[in-house]
């Protein structure tokens, strides 16, 4: 790739060529090289557009030295992951990054992924003397790296993302580095179960689940990050958060966290989810709800019955999450996005929560809307939203376009119809 780079754009001659671009415009260019290898691939996740880049990244950085410092800094490290029980690896990497010279520019890292973070060791086991590794050196454990990381990376990391092993749990010194990562926005937190563990009995009983560490671990995290705006909790199991995790929180001064994301899927107690979100209300502007309810939604309905006053984006999976609260109003909700209806569209949109909400953006899944294609609307779905501007399709390719029925009916209200493509992101749409 260089050589043809270099050919093409002859870099020796005297001649304006590619490398006295802007950076706004090589930003463009690069993307657009990404996008062309990801053209064929559909469903290409945010990780394999991670390798892609970090490749091109690659590539084109040995074209000139203004090349090699612009795509260190933006785009090689931009996405970084690792599991807890190879993190030791990561130490070379570290040194190498601590090593460098002040004089030279110092790389970014936006997006850090830990995966299968285990709990740090009892007090006794600290104490011991760390086993060696098989050179005879001793090894570093995942908080340890963790810890240089989010040290390293301090200035640039925007989205944390950390995944633990049947409880979720961090050494205080390893939540005081996250809380020194100057602009966090965004932090998610999974967690995954090994095979034979006794820890899920551990969730159902409230006596055993009483001692587990997750909403203590969960409360410091919040409150260390000053910065947070998005609380990310899809990928964790409601129990693991007591009932009294809101309660506690709010004795202290919290981060203005807009967007809480949640999952309803299980059927068990979001006791826990309710009490943090109305901990969180006072900021809590967006809401995105995964995963349907085999119930009419009465273990949800108490948050939005918190949150409807201030709620401005909504995100749910399935119509059902709103049986209960079809007849509340939410004054302020402005975007709305679903990925399955059952019913005909034009009869969800009739319900009195939007009725009497500022809509401006629908957000839909292209594909639900082509599997109702042969289901023309009962009635004009936008007849009753005046204030409605735009219907976003996304997990759809940039050249889809909807059914005749959904066209006619953004043309007889002035309704921007567009194609978001594969992201169905509230944050994103939010911001159309």
């Amino acid at each position: 790739m260089v050589d043809v780079m270099t050919d093409v754009f002859n870099v020796d001659s005297g001649m304006v060529n590619i490398l006295d671009l802007p950076n706004e415009v090589l930003e463009n260019i690069f993307q657009c090289l990404v996008s062309a290898k990801l053209a064929c691939n559909l469903s290409a996740t945010p990780t394999i557009r991670m390798t892609y880049s970090r490749s091109t990244a690659a590539k084109l950085r040995p074209v000139c030295r203004k090349w090699a410092d612009w795509f260190l800094v933006n785009h090689l490290y931009d996405s970084l992951k690792f599991r807890g029980d190879t993190a030791h690896r990561k130490i070379n990497f570290i040194n190498h990054l601590t090593e460098r010279s002040a004089s030279l520019v110092r790389p970014n890292c936006r997006y850090l992924t830990i995966l299968q973070l285990r709990s740090p060791p009892r007090l006794y086991e600290l104490r011991r003397r760390k086993a060696p590794d098989e050179r005879g050196e001793r090894t570093n454990t995942p908080f340890e790296v963790l810890e240089a990381l989010a040290h390293e990376f301090s200035h640039s990391i925007l989205e944390l993302d950390l995944h633990f092993i049947d409880f979720v749990s961090l050494p205080l010194r390893t939540i005081e580095a996250i809380g020194r990562i100057q602009n966090l926005r965004v932090l998610r937190l999974a967690l995954d179960f090994k095979p034979g563990s006794t820890t899920p009995r551990c969730l159902i009983e409230d006596g055993l689940r009483a001692t587990r560490p997750d909403s203590q671990c969960i409360r410091s995290l919040v409150l260390a990050t000053r910065k947070l705006k998005r609380l990310d909790l899809m990928k964790l199991h409601p129990l693991v958060l007591s009932k009294t995790v809101g309660s506690n929180l709010r004795d202290h001064q919290m981060p203005t966290i807009t967007q809480l994301d949640i999952d309803v899927s299980l059927e068990c107690s979001l006791d826990g989810m309710v009490s943090l979100a109305i901990a969180l209300k006072r900021s809590l502007r967006v809401l995105s709800i995964r995963g349907g309810v085999k119930e009419d939604g009465r273990r949800i309905m108490p948050i939005f019955i918190h949150l409807r006053e201030t709620l401005e984006g909504l995100s749910i999976t399935t119509e059902t999450t709103l049986t209960r609260i079809f007849d509340l109003e939410f004054p302020k909700l402005r975007v709305f996005s679903i990925q399955l209806w059952g019913r005909c569209l034009s009869n969800l949109l009739s319900q009195s929560m939007f009725l009497h909400a500022p809509l401006e953006v629908i957000a839909l899944s292209a594909g639900q809307a082509d599997h109702q294609r042969r289901r023309p609307f009962n009635d004009d779905p936008f007849a009753n939203i005046p204030t409605l501007k735009r219907l976003a399709f996304f997990d759809s390719a940039r050249s889809y376009s909807p059914p005749q029925a959904y066209l006619a009916a953004c043309k007889a209200h002035g309704v921007k119809w567009m194609s978001f493509g594969r992201s169905e992101e509230i944050s994103d749409i939010m911001r159309l």
